[in-house]
């Protein structure tokens, strides 16, 4: 996939409306949360689906497409990805519940770069993050990192999802 390709996926979602959105989690056994702790973002082991007023389904998961991981967004569904999965339905909850049904009018996408190794290697771009930007000055960023307590890292095998820029800038995920 080139980047431009990328950006024609995420640009495809501009002007879509979603009606629904489904965290999708690994079912991990005895593990299980409803999402309703953190109001400036959410932590997910797998990945997210918006679906549409048109009827399209867009996925977003950790992926490696450009280098292990950045975010990845797919045109289906994830559980066409992950079949034993645990579906938790956000839509109506405080953090989606300001978007869900607005249009989404802009799609930014961070890139950040990582160096490969050895002596003369040049930098390798990936997406960290995509930025959804809804009427109203309202945004979502989803973003391929992970938080454990007091510490953070991108390039990560988690998605986290945040309803507020300057938690998002203070995570580093929109600092190209």
């Amino acid at each position: 996939m080139t980047k431009q390709d990328f950006l024609n996926i995420a640009r495809a979602l501009e002007g879509e409306i979603p009606i629904s959105v489904e965290y999708i989690e690994i079912n991990y056994e005895g593990y299980q949360t409803d999402f309703a702790g953190r109001s400036e973002y959410d932590c997910l082991d797998y990945g997210i689906n918006l679906n549409m007023q048109s009827g399209k389904v867009f996925g977003f998961i950790w992926g490696s497409e450009f280098t292990q991981y950045g975010v990845s967004i797919l045109r289906q569904p994830l559980q066409t990805e992950l079949k034993e999965c645990r579906e938790v339905v956000v839509s109506k909850s405080s953090n989606w519940s300001n978007v869900v049904g607005s249009e989404i009018q802009r799609v930014e996408v961070v890139w950040q770069w990582v160096k490969e190794s050895g002596f003369f290697k040049k930098k390798r771009y990936y997406p960290q993050s995509v930025v959804l930007v809804f009427g109203s000055d309202k945004t979502v960023i989803i973003s391929a990192l992970e938080i454990s307590d007091s510490s953070y890292w991108g390039m990560a095998d988690n998605i986290v999802v945040f309803f507020n820029q300057n938690s998002a800038r203070n995570y580093g995920v929109l600092n190209a």
